[in-house]
């Protein structure tokens, strides 16, 4: 058997790719006829996109559930790479993430890509489920013909082997750069793509020169407790629900998990303290008034708008409910935030109080997810502890993770792991506006309740949960409340 860096060495790079009227990225950041994504240019970033083939191992796992390699395979992915334009612009930091096999999407692209920018940090996102390979194909047949992933247990290791090429400067992109940290994350699916390249130990096989080739984790809104979609399997059957690598544990590197309400409902049975230990540096962040599906946030990827115009059917998410308009995104970006400072800096980043759970002999579960319990709510019915965002501190509706599917108007992508309408609404949280009598009680006028929620955000940006060059954004996203006064 290879070795990892021996198959590193392997590995062959094709691309740049071009970009014409005719041929651009699925998930190109900027689509100028329409104005929809990030206008990288804009910002002193390019964006380009490469064909990385080698050999990975393929896992699955014996009868005991103990992974094992069953040998190599061939591979060919595509990784798309955005960065800034002038070297001396970059900070050292590559956000690293596999896509998500709904439209091949990059899901913390789309939650902190304003923060990368800021920051000056890199971004790479690496096609890794086979299920998406086909979609690729139809989307582009001549860009994306040579896509190659035959087996889904070669997903671990090719997401270490982008990892090793960012950090011996493999991929182009990188040749100018010196790179200093490489942090992997994901959100939902992906999210437990990185609790199960932990759990299954391939942090510690994907090292080069006797150091990790990913410095920190960023797992988000992914419930270890949570079944099947809880933990990914390397072969055909689950995870046992008891098994203790559902629990993220010690790995020598900062890791973090994010969670909204709907997730903490199953996390309850792999709850863990925060950490930091040299060799365990964990923490826990439980987001109040936020759920699985966030709907608040605008759209920053392009992948199904360009593959409607390929013909692909569009994506239909309507619920019963008013949509939530709370903002998991800005935390987020607070969150990567504490985790760079973390790793440049070693500063120590700040604990949060985690959910109350409500007595589940009186209170029924809200969600549909097998082993739920249900979260502790005040008299408006938003929860209680977590990070207490500015839109619970200071509320003007009540905010729940769970909805109903609109009748034809809600339906499931091809490769998500939920099987119907109502288990997709199940994900999507909602908002129950107060009505104008209740926001002039608690607040008075539109001028009052402003002025409290800005306070209730500066308070959170001292405490590290917002950044302050989010707080516009934030306050401007908080006007239309006021017209319901």
């Amino acid at each position: 058997m290879r070795t990892f860096a021996e198959r590193v060495a392997d590995l062959r790079v094709e691309g740049p790719l071009l970009v014409s009227d005719r041929s651009s990225p699925l998930g190109a950041a900027w689509l100028p006829d329409v104005a929809v994504g990030v206008d990288l240019a804009a910002c002193g970033y390019g964006e380009w996109e490469y064909l990385l083939r080698g050999f990975a191992e393929v896992w699955t796992w014996d009868a005991g559930f103990r992974a094992q390699c069953i040998g190599e395979r061939p591979f060919t992915t595509r990784v798309l790479v955005r960065r800034p334009l002038d070297p001396t612009r970059f900070s050292g930091s590559v956000q690293l993430e596999p896509h998500h096999p709904d439209d091949d999407r990059a899901l913390t692209w789309a939650m902190i890509a304003p923060w990368i920018l800021r920051g000056g940090h890199a971004h790479v996102g690496v096609t890794q489920e086979p299920a998406t390979v086909p979609d690729l194909r139809r989307f582009d047949p001549d860009r994306y013909e040579r896509l190659q992933i035959v087996h889904s247990g070669q997903r671990w290791d090719i997401l270490g082997l982008v990892a090793g090429a960012i950090r011996v400067g493999a991929l182009p992109a990188f040749e100018d750069l010196s790179v200093s940290c490489t942090v992997m994350s994901g959100w939902s699916m992906t999210g437990t793509f990185c609790r199960t390249f932990l759990g299954e130990g391939f942090h510690e096989r994907c090292w080069y020169q006797g150091s990790p080739v990913i410095d920190g984790y960023v797992i988000c809104i992914s419930s270890g407790g949570a079944g099947r979609a809880g933990y990914a399997r390397l072969g055909d059957a689950i995870l046992p629900p008891d098994d203790a690598r559902r629990t993220i544990g010690a790995h020598s590197v900062p890791i973090v998990e994010l969670l909204s309400e709907g997730e903490a409902e199953t996390h309850h049975s792999v709850l863990r303290a925060d950490a930091d230990g040299p060799q365990d540096r964990y923490r826990l962040y439980e987001v109040a008034g936020t759920g699985h599906v966030i709907t608040g946030t605008p759209s920053l990827t392009t992948n199904r708008l360009q593959m409607e115009r390929r013909g692909f059917p569009p994506l239909l998410r309507e619920i019963n409910e008013k949509p939530s308009d709370a903002r998991m995104d800005l935390v987020a970006r607070a969150v990567f935030e504490s985790m760079e400072r973390w790793l440049r800096d070693g500063a120590v980043p700040p604990r949060a109080g985690r959910f109350a759970y409500a007595d589940p002999t009186t209170d029924a579960p809200r969600g549909l997810m097998d082993g739920s319990l249900p979260l502790a709510r005040d008299a408006d019915g938003n929860v209680l502890g977590g990070v207490r965002t500015p839109w619970i501190e200071v509320p003007a509706a009540a905010y729940l993770p769970h909805s109903t599917p609109r009748p034809g108007r809600c339906k499931p992508a091809p490769h998500a792991p939920y099987s119907d309408p109502v288990l997709l609404a199940d994900l999507i949280a909602h908002m129950r506006p107060f009505d104008p009598p209740t926001l002039r009680r608690r607040y008075g006028s539109p001028a009052r309740y402003l002025q409290r929620f800005e306070q209730s955000a500066l308070q959170l940006c001292a405490a590290g949960w917002l950044l302050e060059a989010d707080l516009p954004e934030l306050l401007d996203s908080r006007r239309t409340a006021c017209a319901r006064f």
